[in-house]
């Protein structure tokens, strides 16, 4: 992560967030629980980011903002709000996969993260917290989001604690075509497409990790990111498919 202060928004699932890193480090989070409120609260969100760290908008050296795939509207809300905010800053607009920033939430949300802290929207009634990975420990995560009708967007990783690095890609598709790709025994699945078709998977041989795991956070956005900047007039989210009403 480079260094000064960087502002990062992802709010391309059903708990958006915002969160704004200082010299390599992630100062101040908040989470937008609300699922059809992201647009109103994010800018607010901004705003408490940037006072919990004793920074202001001026100080702002870099957005960075999940990519997509995911809803439709919170995709537009964050790629919306992140081109403005570089825009008007005249800063550099970053962008990287939610999936990948899915695959990496635990790890970005820290050891020190615990129930009473994070909002109930974020955690599985009656599971415990995942565990983050530690030390030289790696785990291949198949993250899926829900794109309802049946299908899914899915994408692997091989995930350790310097990162997640893509082994398999971005794509749309059904939850058979993720089971029919032979990933090795062990590979563990997460995220909300994931959780609703947990009785197929672990039928199949494979984990299913309870949330937070593969949440799209905006921690994990600046902790995933490849720090290469983007064309802030043409750039344009990743929908993966043709969005259709429905």
């Amino acid at each position: 992560m480079p260094p000064g202060c960087l502002l990062g928004i992802e709010t391309s699932g059903r708990v958006g967030s915002v969160a704004l890193a200082v010299d390599g480090v992630v100062a101040a989070r908040r989470f937008l629980a609300e699922r059809f409120a992201h647009a109103s609260g994010l800018i607010p969100a901004v705003q408490a980011v940037l006072e919990e760290a004793g920074a202001s908008r001026d100080d702002i050296e870099g957005v960075a903002t999940g990519a997509g795939p995911g809803s439709f509207t919170g995709i537009r809300v964050a790629g919306v709000a992140a081109k403005g905010l570089a825009s008007g800053l005249r800063v550099p607009l970053y962008a990287t996969s939610s999936l990948r920033a899915a695959a990496f939430a635990v790890e970005a949300l820290g050891l020190e993260k615990r129930a009473d802290v994070l909002p109930p929207e974020l955690l599985e009634q009656g599971e415990a917290l995942p565990r983050p990975l530690q030390g030289n420990e790696r785990e291949i995560r198949y993250v899926l989001f829900d794109a309802r009708g049946g299908r899914v967007y899915g994408a692997g990783y091989d995930v350790g604690t310097d990162g997640p690095v893509e082994a398999v890609a971005p794509h749309g598709g059904t939850i058979v075509d993720a089971i029919n790709r032979r990933l090795p025994l062990g590979t563990v699945f997460m995220g909300d497409g994931a959780a609703a078709h947990a009785q197929l998977l672990r039928a199949a041989g494979y984990d299913v990790a309870p949330s937070p795991a593969g949440v799209p956070l905006a921690c994990a956005v600046l902790l995933c990111c490849s720090w290469t900047p983007v064309d802030v007039s043409s750039w344009e989210p990743d929908y993966l498919r043709e969005w259709r009403p429905g």
